[in-house]
């Protein structure tokens, strides 16, 4: 341990307080564990459980042969994105214990980002100090945010620990130069831009900074250790999506309608993406991880953190939509931010060990850290108990029953329509919502909707016309017009409608 950190000088002190901190840290992630996934973006944590509930089903021979067959059904509608890495190890699970919990994938979500949160105080640490480290790593485990997403059922989780010992193994390997950490950098890279595309922004940028200064651009292009780090790095991603596009075909669609750059010369986009950073990731944060940059001891650990940072605006110049209409999408600045306030809090806690006496300054130190953990941790705390969706289930049951399991059916509701069919076991097809949609068919040059063509299409050889969402049928006078003007109700209950398509009034 350095001779000038706080809490290095006390390894049993600072071991202490790591077990304390990841402890914590897993605790307030399982609290509430069996609550229904539906507390951060449950349209996606949903399509999560339905993957891996009907790879579990269609492979379970006790399982009803109508269960079987729509979890085959289920499993072909859904157009590939990233590998089903954490659904095919949810559903294995369920194998092994002979059901289907879904907090099952919230357990190892929450593992995912405490193996990334190890990965990133030995990364700190060795860039500043144990001192750097504790902090970065209070800031990443307890982020109201991050807690709350680091929990869900979705890659992202898998991402963040990926990228953060993608990082950890790079910066390894700069300091060593073996061949051994060679290929574990390049390895460790690879997994994190199989696992999800867009972990190459920091992983690639920081890789470049950090090879462009410390070799320059003739040495680097000569090192063969580069070209095995770069090769590893990329070749997974690169085979996985030529098999998606080129041989499975569904892949393409996953490149449509993600970039949009007439968005670069709207000054509110910009505006919009600091707030929304702002918002989640904390604006003290970030000012303190871009000041942070100027404090690193060395000008390679200043290069690693700008391309870290550079790869984050270019992530978001890529997906200018996504940047702030998906939450989960700044998942990647948590790190950034928690790898580059470190050298503030190591230059900060520095100018501690002198200070007389030694442990009435640890004691206060540690008071104020702590302090602050727990009142995180407890706004979380409350978070958790207020919102309950322990009713869902049995909700969304009700109205598949009242609907009836063979019955084709189109739907304004939640989720798009993935409540009714992770619940209900019925695959509505949807009634887009009002709001951003429009924008967003605006930014692909699509026409406006034609709600008189677009009912009589999807609405032909349906059963019934299922309402949940009744803000959004206000939203849409044209559609209420046509539903109450023409169908009869063929039932209705505490927050839903069911017009029957089959017996039109008129």
């Amino acid at each position: 341990m350095e001779q000038d950190s706080f809490l290095g000088r006390s390894p049993i002190l600072l071991r202490a307080l790591l077990f304390f901190m990841f402890t914590l840290g897993l605790g307030i992630r399982l609290y509430d564990l069996t609550d229904q996934p539906l507390d951060f973006h449950p349209t996606r944590q949903l399509r999560s459980a339905i993957i891996a509930r009907d790879m579990y089903f269609e492979h379970l021979p006790s399982a009803p042969q109508w269960k079987q067959q729509l979890a085959a059904e289920q499993l072909g509608s859904y157009n590939l994105i990233e590998p089903p890495i954490l659904e095919g190890l949810v559903a294995w699970t369920y194998g092994l214990i002979g059901s289907d919990p879904v907090w099952v994938a919230r357990i190892y979500a929450s593992l995912f980002w405490l193996i990334g949160g190890v990965a990133l105080f030995k990364l700190v640490q060795d860039m500043t100090s144990a001192d750097g480290g504790v902090i970065a790593l209070a800031y990443y485990l307890f982020l109201p945010f991050g807690i709350i997403a680091s929990r869900s059922f979705q890659p992202d989780p898998l991402m963040v620990m990926m990228i953060i010992l993608a990082l950890w193994a790079i910066y390894r390997w700069h300091r060593l130069g073996s061949w051994k950490s060679a290929w574990l950098a390049g390895g460790l890279a690879g997994l994190a831009l199989f696992v999800k595309a867009v972990a190459l922004f920091p992983v690639l940028a920081g890789f470049l900074a950090l090879v462009l200064l410390s070799k320059g651009l003739r040495r680097a292009a000569s090192n063969p250790q580069v070209w095995v780090v770069g090769a590893l790095a990329i070749l997974p991603m690169i085979t996985y999506h030529f098999y998606g596009v080129f041989i499975l075909g569904s892949l393409e669609s996953q490149f449509e309608g993600r970039f949009f750059p007439e968005m670069w010369l709207d000054p509110a986009f910009y505006v919009r993406w600091v707030q929304t950073a702002s918002n989640l990731i904390g604006f003290g944060a970030i000012m303190g991880g871009i000041f942070g940059l100027f404090l690193f001891s060395r000008p390679d650990q200043r290069a690693f953190g700008v391309g870290l940072w550079g790869g984050y605006l270019l992530y978001g110049m890529t997906f200018p939509y996504h940047i702030n209409t998906h939450s989960y999408y700044q998942l990647p600045l948590i790190p950034i931010v928690a790898i580059t306030i470190a050298p503030l809090a190591w230059r900060g806690l520095r100018e501690l060990v002198n200070l007389k006496p030694a442990w009435l300054v640890r004691v206060g130190f540690l008071g104020l850290l702590l302090f602050g953990i727990s009142v995180k941790v407890w706004d979380v705390r409350v978070e958790l108990v207020r919102n309950n969706y322990r009713n869902e289930p049995a909700y969304w049951q009700e109205i598949a029953d009242t609907l009836g399991r063979n019955s084709s059916v189109v739907a304004l509701t939640h989720d798009y329509g993935n409540r009714l069919a992770y619940y209900g076991w019925i695959t509505p097809q949807v009634w887009l919502p009002s709001g951003h949609l429009e924008k967003y068919r605006e930014l692909r040059g699509g026409a406006p909707i034609d709600v008189q063509n677009w009912f009589k299409e999807i609405t032909g050889n349906k059963d019934y016309f299922l309402v949940t969402l009744m803000n959004q049928l206000n939203k849409q006078p044209e559609l209420k017009e046509l539903l109450y003007d023409n169908y009869a109700v063929y039932d209705q209950g505490d927050g839903y409608i069911i017009f029957d398509l089959h017996h039109p009034i008129k």
